[in-house]
């Protein structure tokens, strides 16, 4: 029996590339970077970086809007920073190319 091969990229991958293309988007020239950081609950928080390097100190928050509220997240019991599980780096490069 043939075995297929498994997706081993773990869910948030997909979810993390569709934001970072949508804030890229959005801000192609403030915005070069993204911190996300993936929550047990899988809520997704991330953080602009700026073209200085500079990290914004706001924080946005998604999450699909399929699995409802976050009822984790709702009762800010603990703070969200004990619950991630990956942190994830997207950047946007540009080249320029002279002749």
């Amino acid at each position: 029996m043939e075995q297929k091969p498994q997706n081993t990229d773990p869910w948030w991958s997909d979810r993390t590339l569709w934001i970072a293309r949508q804030i890229f988007t959005a801000y192609p020239e403030d915005c070069t970077g993204l911190k996300f950081s993936i929550l047990d609950c899988g809520c997704i928080y991330y953080q602009r970086v700026f073209r200085d390097g500079e990290i914004d100190p706001k924080f946005g928050i998604y999450r699909n809007a399929s699995d409802g509220p976050c009822k984790i997240c709702m009762q800010q019991e603990n703070t969200w920073k004990e619950r991630v599980i990956d942190e994830v780096v997207v950047y946007s490069s540009r080249f320029i190319i002279q002749d």
